[in-house]
């Protein structure tokens, strides 16, 4: 490999001679530890004890790989990448950004009204990796599941930062502006993970060491909040790239082998930079684009939208996308973001203004106003955990909801504000399918009929049959009726197959019967992407197909469609999950829940499990009363 793809010439050149700098020695990924063990013997014999050079410490990725990090200068940087080609790259540390937008501070004499929760450990939590939480903050700190400091990190909770995401995952979305006069009650925790190098920097290298740690530590924390990313992939320069885009593959691989769900914001373009184009339709502009982090297969991308109509924004109107938040799309032109919520405006200049941001709270406990991604991917985080904590109840003992479930209920249930065509082609890229919540989950919408599934392909040899309700008399009754369906996966991923990053692909046909020929579906379907959408139109099949049981067959399988990681030994199973919505988009709006819940197969729609046999049966979520 060419010394030149594994160090980065800008970086090298700005160093100074003779001064030694922070520098990331990155070994090849199938090197044993005693083979590593022998090169840093003979690394630490080049190294030039009279200018201070050393070997500060090191670690290992989720996919094993090791690294060491020390102080060198550019004259041993250029001589390790021409001589040793058992390492991998040498580039600065990798860090990303948690901070880019300001806050406001005027809003510290509001009064801290939050009624007391009866059993704050029922809550559901979520672990924040992020700059840290001061152990003895006024308003968080009886809301805290836990504490993981990583060796790398400043020890101690710094800046503003992480306070904030943790309130937005505590307390919700609240608007202070027109209502201050009581707050709600907190009604979710979160485990504090510091994996900071500072107050607005986070250290790449740390963050799947704390998910392993928060994992093994606290099973019953399965969502993870990732408030940060650093610039645009496509200004990185290569070796940095390519080094971050391995991270992110570590991070699809530890959810695909841990089964929890990832919430990551899609970041915020440097504040003060203005567009070339003008907003709304800035999204070509490359400062606009997603960073490595965002661009996660397993993840949940989060995009950030104004919550409330303003009158000295950019983009002013309320779920107008954010004027600030990144772009999609993502790896393979994947549809990113997946999701979004509420993150604020920011005025003409592109900084942030007060009255135009979002509440939390600061380190020291007082309320205030910001703006970013990073304080929308928080509300996002705790819908999943109020998803997985609701749907734990309909399980069966020993069994519980899987992640891919929770990503296909809330993509499902997403809504988004009716938008004016000027900014629906920047929603597209920025805003993903909208807000997601998991109201619907304990008050389910009387007018249609949603369906979950959840099952283990054992391997691509195969083929799960599910018998899905679809009554021949609401077909009839309804005047357009319409089956909406979200297939999710967590696949295993390789950075090496760019151009499909996945290593599997879930493929799902809907049919009358079994011998029957699949239904055809619209809606974008990417190849690659383990999240999709799929609509199809019962009202164009004839009377005659349709099964004469109502019972529909949905078929599941996976392919291998390129190699896997070496460097980790993947089980062949494969989780895959679906959500399914029943219902009637022409002017009748006829409900489906009356026929559903008549059927006999009803009294079994109400648990989630995975049984080994092959036909299984979905849950439907029933109206009350």
């Amino acid at each position: 490999i060419s010394p030149k793809l594994r160090v980065d010439g800008a970086w090298l050149s700005d160093l100074k001679q003779g001064i030694p700098a922070d520098a990331v020695v990155e070994f090849q990924p199938l090197l044993t530890r005693q083979e590593v063990d022998e090169l840093l013997s003979v690394l630490s014999s080049v190294l030039r004890r009279d200018l201070h050079e050393i070997i500060r410490g090191g670690g290992s990725d989720f996919s094993g790989r090791r690294w060491i990090r020390g102080q060198l200068t550019p004259e041993s940087i250029r001589t390790i990448s021409k001589a040793f080609y058992s390492i991998q790259a040498l580039h600065s540390p990798l860090r990303s950004v948690a901070a880019q937008n300001g806050r406001s501070r005027r809003a510290g004499s509001l009064p801290h009204r939050v009624s007391s929760v009866i059993d704050i450990s029922s809550l559901p939590s979520v672990a924040i990796l992020d700059t840290g939480v001061p152990l003895d903050h006024e308003k968080l700190r009886a809301y805290c599941r836990g504490h993981y400091i990583d060796p790398l990190s400043t020890g101690s909770a710094g800046g503003d930062h992480g306070s904030f995401v943790a309130s937005r995952v505590v307390f919700g979305d609240i608007d202070l502006y027109t209502n201050s006069a009581s707050l709600p009650s907190a009604t979710c925790r979160f485990y504090d993970a510091n994996v900071a190098t500072d107050h607005k920097h986070i250290e790449d290298k740390s963050v799947l060491d704390a998910m392993r740690a928060v994992v093994a530590t606290a099973p019953d924390v399965r969502v993870f909040n990732l408030s940060f990313d650093n610039g645009p992939v496509n200004l990185l320069e290569p070796a940095k790239l390519q080094q971050s885009l391995i991270l992110v593959q570590d991070l699809d691989n530890f959810v695909f082998t841990n089964d929890v769900v990832v919430v990551v914001s899609a970041g915020n373009v440097e504040p003060g930079i203005v567009p070339s184009t003008p907003y709304p339709k800035h999204f070509t502009d490359p400062q606009w684009a997603l960073g490595p982090w965002a661009r996660s297969f397993n993840s949940l991308t989060c995009g950030s939208f104004v919550g409330r109509p303003q009158t000295d924004g950019v983009a002013a109107y309320e779920g107008w996308p954010s004027p600030f938040s990144r772009v999609g799309p993502g790896i393979c032109d994947s549809y990113k973001p997946d999701l979004s919520a509420p993150g604020g405006d920011c005025g003409a200049d592109y900084r942030f203004h007060s009255g135009l941001g979002v509440w939390g709270v600061n380190a020291s406990g007082r309320w205030e106003d910001g703006v970013g991604t990073s304080f929308a991917a928080p509300v996002l985080a705790r819908e999943a955990a109020f998803a997985i904590d609701a749907l734990q109840r309909v399980c069966e003992t020993g069994a519980h909801p899987f992640g891919v479930t929770v990503k296909a209920f809330l993509a499902l249930t997403a809504r988004r504000s009716t938008l004016e065509p000027a900014v629906e082609e920047l929603a597209m890229v920025t805003l993903g399918k909208g807000a997601a919540s998991a109201e619907p989950l304990i008050a389910p919408v009387a007018d249609t009929a949603i369906l979950l599934w959840q099952g283990v392909l054992e391997s691509s040899d195969d083929l799960a049959r599910v018998q899905v309700p679809i009554p021949r008399s609401w077909l009839k009754q309804a005047e357009d009726p319409c089956l909406r369906m979200v297939l999710a996966s967590d696949v295993p991923a390789n950075a090496a197959v760019r151009d499909r990053w996945a290593s599997r692909h879930v493929k799902v046909a809907l049919r009358i019967r079994e011998d029957a020929r699949a239904q055809r579906a619209t809606g974008g379907t990417h190849p690659f992407y383990p999240l999709s959408e799929r609509v199809y139109r019962l009202g164009r099949i004839q009377e005659g197909a349709l099964p004469a049981n109502d019972l529909w067959i949905v078929e599941l399988s996976y392919d291998q469609i390129a190699d896997y990681y070496p460097g980790l030994d993947f089980s062949p199973q494969q989780r895959v999950a679906f959500a399914i919505e029943l219902l009637d988009q022409g002017r009748t709006r006829s409900s489906p829940q009356s026929a559903i819940q008549s059927m006999p197969i009803a009294l079994s729609l109400h648990r989630l499990s995975v049984p080994p046999q092959i036909v299984r049966a979905p849950v439907v979520l029933r109206v009350k009363g």
